[in-house]
């Protein structure tokens, strides 16, 4: 038997923690601070606890080699990643005294921020029931008391005009910006901005000619045109893997491989922007494209990357194309034996001044709602979306029961599937694409008939059914959807659903050029 304690860390609502501002700049800063959690923090309070300098990447390096059985090891890192770290010691006392040591610097650097951990001797031997007898200690540690990590509200005390907490920390001001008393969380934010390893590594990928901003703003919306995309995307069944590893070399391995795959689908993405520049750059694409420090700012940015998620921001017009690109990129990609990679995509379109926070939250319902369907469907990527043009309240099924549910069904067809060449299958994103192209032909159907039609599927099958058995006289057709089973172009609604309201919802947020961008499909493959 080879016992050793281990410590299992997870940092608990990330996704709170970097999105409840709604300036991207904090934003930024958050996403940093959770960049460096399990870097130069966790480096810094190991090597203060055990008196030696520690390396955080070596299991990645030499993944069969495990060196804690050996009695002259100390510490060793089990493995880091998706958010979690699995560390070895070899004496409880000392991985104690570490938990005391990290979690006291992190209420320093990183105020605000929540940690959970459960500690137990494993038999590395046993690795497996180790690990999960860890998982359950820490979803119970979970739903136990926190300790409070920020400075408490006090009725003599300003409030901070960006996190609501007690103002205590000076922020000085930037140009004609005022300088302002902030609270502890925002200040350590906005300290870390500078940190952006996103943003040197986007500029040494494009060789300078390309980087990322820190204004909102900056996205390449224009005047009527003023909405951003959220996208998160998150990978599918990752913990059944995971939970499949039987030791905890082949769990090193694919740890290794994932964040291999996830940077290399990355990169990938970033070079597909690049090559979508020249366009976005003309006239006619329609977006601002702006210059700071003589760098294209290029309408992307990554907020946060763990594991197998991220979550970026765009133009609301580029929400869809980009998020179906970075699915197909994923899906290319082999995760072990003949496994591909899959994924879903919740894509929030919102206005650039709306509360992020809630529109994340959005993104995570509508990425939960895509995987629905991929767990009826093994191996597949779906994406949903949902579009914003004022305010909303209540959960994304409250939304489409109350504003987007007729006497006759649904109005929201998705959600829609991305990786498959089958097109046989109504729900392929590939119909949606080509519907939105009929539509935008001006020529069949003007703006202001595809405007009536929309109202008119509001009221019902009646009503829409009326509707377009008279345009078809006037020579007007529906999107056939040819290679299914089914005829929407007939009868307007089937089974209590319609696919033209979010063809029509999405002709101002897909760009005509990204609608000719379409995987090679074939039929009933």
């Amino acid at each position: 038997m080879n016992k050793v304690t281990a410590i299992l860390v997870d940092t608990v609502s990330i996704q709170k923690y970097v999105y409840s501002s709604n300036r991207l700049k904090e934003n930024i800063g958050a996403s940093n601070i959770i960049a460096n959690i399990y870097k130069k923090s966790l480096a810094s309070a190991l090597e203060k606890t055990l008196k030696h300098d520690v390396c955080l990447s070596e299991w990645e390096k030499q993944p069969e080699i495990i060196k804690i059985n050996n009695s002259n090891v100390n510490f060793e890192v089990g493995y880091i990643g998706g958010g979690n770290a699995l560390l070895f010691f070899n004496n409880e006392a000392i991985a104690r005294e570490f938990i005391s040591e990290w979690t006291r610097n992190l209420l320093v650097e990183a105020p605000s921020l929540n940690t959970a951990f459960a500690i137990s001797e494993i038999d590395i031997d046993d690795f497996k029931n180790g690990r999960n007898d860890l998982f359950k200690q820490l979803e119970m540690n979970k739903n136990k008391y926190f300790p409070q990590t920020f400075l408490p509200k006090h009725g003599i005390t300003a409030d901070c005009p960006y996190s609501r907490l007690s103002a205590e920390a000076y922020k000085s001001g930037i140009g004609d910006e005022k300088g302002v008393y902030i609270s502890s969380t925002s200040y350590a934010k906005y300290s870390n901005i500078d940190i952006d390893d996103a943003k040197i590594e986007v500029e040494k990928i494009s060789g300078g000619k390309f980087s990322f901003t820190t204004n909102i703003e900056k996205l390449g919306q224009t005047k009527g045109q003023n909405h951003i995309a959220i996208v998160h995307i998150d990978g599918n069944s990752m913990g059944e893997h995971f939970k499949a590893c039987e030791n905890l070399i082949k769990m090193r391995k694919l740890s290794k491989k994932l964040k291999d795959i996830m940077q290399s689908v990355y990169e990938e993405f970033l070079n597909y922007v690049f090559e979508q520049m020249d366009f976005l750059l003309s006239d006619e694409s329609g977006f601002d494209i702006q210059l700071e420090d003589g760098k294209y700012i290029i309408p992307f940015r990554p907020i946060l990357k763990e594991g197998d998620d991220i979550t970026f921001i765009t133009d609301g017009r580029l929400g869809i194309p980009f998020a179906q690109k970075y699915l197909e990129l994923m899906s290319d990609k082999i995760l072990y034996n003949d496994n591909k990679l899959s994924a879903c995509a919740g894509v929030a379109i919102i206005k650039t001044k709306y509360p992020f926070f809630r529109g994340y939250n959005l993104t995570e319902e509508l990425c939960q709602s895509a995987k629905r369907e991929a767990r009826k469907n093994k191996g597949t990527s779906w994406l949903d979306f949902h579009i914003s043009y004022g305010g909303f309240s209540g959960t994304l099924d409250e939304i489409r029961k109350n504003k987007y549910t007729t006497q006759s069904g649904q109005l929201h067809f998705g959600p829609y599937l991305v990786t498959s060449n089958d097109i046989s299958n109504e729900k392929n994103i590939f119909h949606l694409k080509q519907g939105i192209k009929t539509f935008k032909n001006k020529e069949e159907w003007p703006r202001s008939k595809v405007k009536e039609f929309r109202e008119y599927l509001t009221l019902g099958k009646s009503a829409s059914q009326q509707f377009i058995d008279e345009a078809k006289f006037k020579g007007k057709k529906l999107y056939e959807f040819k290679e299914t089973s089914k005829t929407y172009n007939i009868n307007v609604w089937q089974d209590g659903y319609t696919p033209y309201f979010d063809m029509i919802e999405l002709m101002d947020f897909i760009p005509e050029y990204f609608l000719a961008e379409t995987r090679q499909v074939k039929e009933n493959e």
